[in-house]
């Protein structure tokens, strides 16, 4: 386990403060990945995927059912094994943490259809 504190070589006034999300999301990902956070984050992702996301899509889709509810719910089961096989095969972070948000947003998306249908 890797102890030691890495401090930045320039002050945060020297730091430019206009950065954009994908520069601040890319510098988050390679701290994530050089560091010994990689089984954090794993952990992480797949307790908000199993333990949150995918129980409160399928009672949804259980509980108001508008005709779609099968096949939403395969989509999630699916979906969420699509993200546990990534994460126990030691796939990189930045992998596993954009198929993550993926997820996250079919699960917006098959939550919105099933709402609005």
């Amino acid at each position: 386990m890797n102890t030691k504190l890495a401090f930045p070589t320039h002050s945060v006034a020297d730091q430019p403060s206009a950065l954009n999300w994908r520069t601040r999301y890319n510098r988050a990902l390679s701290v994530l990945e050089t560091g010994d956070y990689r089984f954090t984050v794993m952990v992480a992702l797949l307790i908000i995927q199993s333990c949150i996301i995918t129980p409160a899509s399928l009672l949804v889709f259980q509980y108001f059912d508008f005709g779609y509810s099968d096949i939403f719910a395969g989509i999630a089961v699916v979906s969420f094994f699509v993200v546990l096989v990534s994460n126990l095969g030691l796939l990189s972070v930045r992998f596993c943490v954009q198929l993550f948000i993926v997820n996250v947003l079919i699960h917006l998306v098959m939550l919105a259809i099933h709402f609005l249908h």
